[in-house]
């Protein structure tokens, strides 16, 4: 972690203890900053908040005044964070209810109140990254103690979510390494970054999929690189669909 990144999520988890005081069980860094190939062009930070019990409206306003850029400035492509309980963490299901989630990118700028929310899935995902790789910041409790281990068969149904999304939505490399992370968790069980997960998937595959790989991977870096073919970019997603399928929970 860079020294400009440590003083930001320093900053975030100091915004976190006045707005939580001994209620807060922990601040989690996770994506890309913990697991690798964080870029401040295009990463966002992504931090995940824990708390004892749920929040009232006068934390949610001041934790909400206290994370926007105006007030703490992202050295990134911008903040997303979200806020649940320690019992949600405990207890993993298909859609975790949470407190808050911000965000300050410029084209995402948002506040959104979990209590009016059936859950978010995206924190599926989140939560066991953060329970194999979080890095706790600030006071708190270890990752391995706040998470619960993440069913297989939730990964692997929010990994498929994901792809499928990303296929008619996300741009081409983020589709292409999103992918190549999902065949790594279908063969061997690891949740890495979508960096690590092209580099791996890399010696894996012959002839024109090796190239879209080596071309999401160059873009995702912002590398000169040539565009990808929309058709060849679903097809690969298919084929990572296909594998998580046939993937035993």
């Amino acid at each position: 972690m860079g020294a400009v990144l440590e003083r930001y999520a320093s900053d975030v988890a100091s915004a976190m203890v006045a707005t939580l005081g001994p209620r807060l069980v922990g601040v989690f860094l996770h994506g890309s900053a913990a697991l690798g190939g964080f870029d401040v062009r295009r990463s966002d930070v992504d931090v995940l908040v824990v708390a004892e019990g749920r929040m009232t409206a006068v934390e949610k306003s001041a934790a909400a005044r206290a994370l926007s850029n105006e007030r703490l400035p992202c050295p990134a492509h911008g903040l997303e964070l979200s806020i649940v309980t320690f019992s949600a963490a405990q207890n993993p299901t298909a859609q975790p209810a949470f407190e808050l989630h911000v965000t300050t990118a410029p084209e995402d700028t948002k506040v959104v109140d979990g209590h009016e929310h059936g859950g978010d899935p995206d924190l599926v995902l989140h939560f066991a990254v953060c329970r194999g790789a979080g890095q706790l910041i600030g006071p708190g409790r270890p990752a391995s103690e706040v998470f619960a281990p993440v069913p297989d068969d939730l990964v692997l149904a929010q990994l498929a979510s994901e792809l499928r999304w990303s296929a008619g939505h996300a741009p081409g490399e983020y589709a292409v390494l999103n992918a190549c992370r999902a065949w790594r968790f279908a063969a061997d069980g690891a949740l890495v970054s979508k960096i690590d997960g092209g580099r791996w998937a890399l010696g894996r595959v012959p002839g024109p999929d090796g190239e879209l790989i080596r071309t999401a991977l160059n873009r995702q870096r912002c590398l000169p690189a040539a565009e990808l073919d929309p058709r060849a970019v679903r097809r690969f997603v298919g084929q990572a669909l296909s594998r998580l399928a046939e993937t035993p929970a």
